[in-house]
């Protein structure tokens, strides 16, 4: 949007020769609004009217997820066991910056996939880092970007069965991750650094991996865990 602000100055020599007034117009002079980029609810209207189950379609095929007070819970109960499913957006994100918070149960594992293909992509990975099965590689830890960059050992990571809160960005071949208000990694996708974790990882003979455009996703990873303040953003 743009304001356009011109001043036309009139001005009149009064002396007593009486000459005919000066005009003078200046040249328009242009400002730029910046445009606003609005955060956007997932959990708008506390449902899940924006997802839909990964491999079954309709969010009613995950009877495990559910949502109460703003707080978006996998459950774990006996009569739902094999209710869960990973759940995706409706819409795809190309550039995007997520933020969020999650809550792990103790030992639990679960993931938010980005840029993904048949379930395969880039990930955020949500762990119990001291005692999940899976905390032998850094790489696989909290915060880190799975089976290819590992977040820190310093990083400010709250324990098991309290709120922890993340950010993803992901613009062009840039990716970012935060944890609790501070970046804990951030590649280039084709960097040398990129080639080198990409040959070393389980994805390696993914030709296309993380090229594409793709929901976000909640993984479904077999234990409870919590969601809140679902809020993305698209970039340009």
């Amino acid at each position: 949007m743009k304001a356009i602000i011109t001043a036309l100055v009139i001005s009149s020599n009064l002396a007593c020769n009486a000459e005919e007034p000066t005009v003078t117009i200046t040249k328009a002079i242009t400002e730029e609004k910046p445009i606003s980029v609005k955060w956007h609810n997932l959990l708008e209207g506390n449902n899940l009217d924006q997802w839909r189950s990964w491999r079954n379609g309709a969010i009613e095929n995950a009877p495990a997820w559910s949502v109460k007070n703003g707080i978006l819970h996998l459950s774990k109960s006996e009569e739902n066991l094999k209710n869960g499913g990973s759940i995706i957006t409706l819409k795809q994100y190309p550039n995007f910056e997520f933020k969020f918070e999650f809550k792990i149960s103790p030992k639990g594992n679960s993931g938010i996939k980005y840029r993904s293909l048949d379930n395969t992509g880039l990930e955020y990975q949500i762990l119990d880092d001291e005692e999940a099965a899976d905390n032998k590689n850094p790489k696989n830890r909290a915060a880190s970007l799975y089976q290819l960059v590992a977040a820190p050992d310093d990083k400010p990571l709250r324990p098991a069965g309290e709120w922890n809160t993340g950010r993803i960005m992901a613009k062009g071949n840039i990716i970012q991750h935060w944890l609790n208000d501070k970046k804990v990694l951030e590649i280039e996708i084709g960097s040398d650094e990129w080639q080198a974790a990409f040959a070393k990882s389980k994805y390696k003979d993914k030709k296309d991996f993380a090229k594409q455009s793709s929901e976000i996703l909640l993984q479904d990873h077999g234990d409870e865990v919590s969601y809140r303040n679902l809020f993305i953003k698209e970039l340009k």
